[in-house]
């Protein structure tokens, strides 16, 4: 990766490492999908700013809006709802671990989907030992097994499932759909479903409005959603599908560490030899690829 790219990279990594720990606080006062549909809705009214301040002609060709309704519905629609659902049962760093596993089931999707993103050695050889970190991560020890419950486990894992193909969808028409677009429309629609959602499935009155809960919220919203998203868009025109997927690999080591700093959540020997296996998985996965031709960075 050039500099640029790296740099791009690194702070979506940051990011989203940072985003668990304060995902798992806004849900101790805001029920699950009230939460991704107001995160989605504040971040969808800035998003909408930036639109009309370049003012942009929105690209409605058909696989635009096959985008826009597979990220809106399936991807930041089902799929953060069962995440936000799912970590309430739980650690934040597990939740986040889960994810680890996209860019494996990504890069299986990818082999038969997009020509030249083809399974070799090397990729299965990284992804296998980036299963193999979640796995140490994941095993029961002393302490942990208390706060960790299945459902949750399967509703994340399940979440991480749907999002694979959107995400392999928008790479391959990536060239007729602005990012700018395809994370204003889909955050939008979003939002649109999961805010009366939850007035017919949960008690939207059990939000707490207090300032660690609306922090959150925000936090989730602007750096989660507008540039964490931004920028991860912005990624797919610079870097290959299996590249982009990795970015699940190394928030789990940061949310890790925090959940232990922060919330007392357990990190056991086992969990850190898995974390420096996961970032083994990564770097493995990235050495096999090269950037996409044609792209300016």
């Amino acid at each position: 990766m050039r500099s640029k790219v790296l740099i791009a990279y690194l702070t979506l990594c940051v990011i989203w490492g940072t985003t668990w720990i304060v995902l798992k606080i806004s849900l101790t006062g805001t029920p699950p999908i009230l939460g991704v549909g107001l995160r989605f809705g504040i971040s969808s009214i800035i998003l909408w700013s930036i639109f009309l301040w370049r003012k942009e002609s929105l690209i409605l060709t058909p696989n635009a809006i096959k985008a826009y309704l597979a990220f809106g519905i399936l991807n930041f629609g089902c799929s953060y709802s069962l995440t936000y659902w799912g970590t309430q049962f739980i650690y934040s760093g597990m939740s986040s671990v889960l994810w680890a596993t996209l860019p494996i089931f990504i890069a299986i999707m990818a082999h038969f989907m997009i020509p030249g993103n083809r399974l070799n050695m090397k990729i299965i050889l990284g992804g296998t030992i980036g299963l193999i970190g979640t796995f140490f991560i994941f095993r029961p020890q002393d302490g942990t097994s208390s706060n960790f419950q299945m459902i949750g486990v399967w509703a994340v894992l399940f979440a991480v499932v749907i999002a694979v193909w959107p995400n392999i969808f928008y790479k391959i028409h990536q060239s007729e759909i602005p990012h700018l677009h395809l994370n204003t429309v889909s955050q939008s629609i979003s939002a649109l479903i999961l805010i009366p959602t939850s007035f017919l499935v949960e008690n939207p009155q059990n939000m707490i409005w207090d300032f660690p809960n609306v922090s959150a919220l925000l936090y989730l919203a602007v750096f989660g959603s507008v540039i964490a998203w931004s920028i991860f868009f912005w990624l797919f025109g610079h870097l290959t599908i299996t590249q982009i997927s990795t970015v699940a690999l190394i928030p789990p080591v940061i949310a890790l560490i925090l959940g232990w700093v922060f919330l007392n959540e357990t990190l056991t020997p086992l969990m850190i030899a898995g974390s420096a296996l996961v970032l083994g998985g990564v770097f493995i996965i990235n050495s096999t690829q090269k950037t996409p031709s044609g792209t300016t960075i």
